[in-house]
């Protein structure tokens, strides 16, 4: 269903960053606009929990103020409850309304964050509580990946590709492997060019393994292009492969 350029004012709206013909313009689009009156709740909960954070709790009306209620559908006591909220946050200052747009933009940014967070129940890669996932577990879960296991030497490795102007934004998740080890990732072409990727250490007990079973998540670049890769290589420091993944 395409949309009405007035729709894009809602946020702004609830928000009570719109002047007074601002308003009362959008408020003639409201009544009238479906899409508007079947989203405005979703907006006031993201307003409600936006004015604790800056700080700025709702204010009386000025003494004297009137407004005439825009009338609004029959049993609709949303609507009513916000036209009355909006023209009291009228008065606040500029400063805090430009607060609470910043908060709410800092907010959606968060909440994939939080929902992925409450999805998993626990740390990306056995970090700490209290961080967010590291750049190469983003990588992980946001990047286009391929994984594999070797049978000979039980490894799995699983890759996330993201395609840069320099090349290709490479992350590696390894389990399975025991230390201590020394590491590489190489990448390999399609015509059999190889780059090195990253290295690493492995302690002891590992990786993925018993006693330790969270996995090594490590991320690098290649100038390879995605269009020019085969396949990326985990090798030790003497040269056995544990694992081949191919993309």
């Amino acid at each position: 269903m395409n949309r009405s350029p007035a729709c894009a004012d809602l946020g702004a709206y609830v928000l009570g960053g719109l002047d007074g013909p601002e308003t009362d313009g959008f408020e003639e689009h409201l009544l009238g606009c479906e899409q508007c009156l079947s989203e405005i709740g979703s907006f006031q909960s993201v307003r409600d929990l936006l004015l604790p954070l800056v700080g700025q709790p709702l204010e009386p009306a000025v003494a004297g103020e009137s407004r005439t209620p825009v009338a609004g559908p029959p049993g609709d006591d949303l609507l009513h409850e916000l036209l009355r909220d909006v023209a009291r946050e009228r008065h606040r200052a500029t400063w805090r309304t430009v607060a609470a747009l910043t908060a709410a933009a800092a907010l959606l940014v968060a909440l994939p964050f939080v929902a992925l967070w409450s999805g998993s129940g626990r740390p990306v890669a056995g970090g700490p509580a209290t961080s967010m996932p590291s750049p190469a577990a983003m990588l992980m879960m946001t990047g286009e990946q391929h994984t594999a296991t070797d049978a000979v030497t039980g490894v799995t490795g699983a890759v996330g590709l993201e395609d840069k102007a320099w090349g290709t934004h490479v992350a590696l998740q390894l389990s399975g492997v025991d230390g201590p080890l020394v590491c590489s990732l190489v990448a390999v072409s399609k015509s059999g060019e190889r780059e090195p990727v990253t290295n690493w250490s492995v302690p002891s007990p590992g990786y993925g393994v018993a006693g330790h079973p969270d996995p090594l998540v490590v991320h690098g670049g290649t100038s390879l292009t995605r269009p020019q890769l085969d396949h990326f290589e985990v090798r030790t420091a003497d040269g056995r492969r544990l694992v081949s993944v191919p993309v």
